[in-house]
């Protein structure tokens, strides 16, 4: 093979392929392994990459992390808005999963205080989390994902119960309650270390009936 022919296959290998059409993926078949592992490793390098440098993380630094191809990342993640958003659907769900465990708690009020105190400390070492919840206009609007659905569901059961039990003030709702949470995102963004308790208490302080 000439010079020309290898440089010309490596190309063709890295090129983004069209939108709708991830690698490995014949219509209605699944990845095939490879590049389901490929597909792995990149989520993996993303969630480092946007965990330190948000949104502003660059397709190529993940590409680099995930030691594969930019190209790859590509097929996978047409743009990097779907990669943000596969990420967010992480961490939507494991918020549900926070929301679910604060409902173990006997005392309502506690548990809706733990979700609140938790959510701050995962956001202060987030900097992709904290940006995708600043985004007050675009996180109200978000989708009807299962992810989105589950912490819909959990977080108003939190708020049912605080209200049921005379905690939370009665004109708090589940969107009040979620424009809040916006709010502590922004506000964590500037915490000094070890301060980000100070926005959730403040909020918790003025939920509180």
């Amino acid at each position: 093979m000439t010079d020309s022919q290898s440089s010309a296959v490596k190309v063709t290998a890295d090129a983004p392929t069209s939108p709708g059409r991830p690698e490995g993926r014949a219509e209605g078949r699944p990845l095939r392994a490879d590049a389901r592992r490929n597909r792995q490793r990149v989520l993996d390098a993303a969630r480092v990459a946007f965990l330190e440098h948000g949104t502003e993380a660059q397709m190529e630094d993940i590409a680099r992390r995930a030691g594969v191809g930019v190209g790859t990342v590509y097929r996978h993640f047409p743009t990097k808005q779907v990669l943000v958003d596969e990420l967010t659907d992480e961490w939507m769900a494991e918020g549900a999963v926070n929301a679910a465990e604060a409902l173990t708690l006997p005392d309502a009020w506690e548990g809706l205080a733990m979700f609140v105190r938790r959510s701050a400390e995962i956001m202060v070492r987030n900097r992709g989390l904290r940006e995708v919840f600043g985004d007050v206009g675009r996180l109200l609007d978000n989708g009807t994902g299962i992810e989105n659905h589950e912490l819909r569901t959990n977080v108003t059961e939190l708020l049912d119960r605080a209200h049921k039990a005379g905690a939370l003030r009665a004109d708090i709702g589940y969107s009040q309650f979620q424009a809040l949470m916006c709010g502590l995102a922004m506000a964590t963004t500037r915490a000094v270390p070890g301060e980000h308790h100070i926005y959730a208490d403040v909020i918790l302080a003025g939920l509180k009936a």
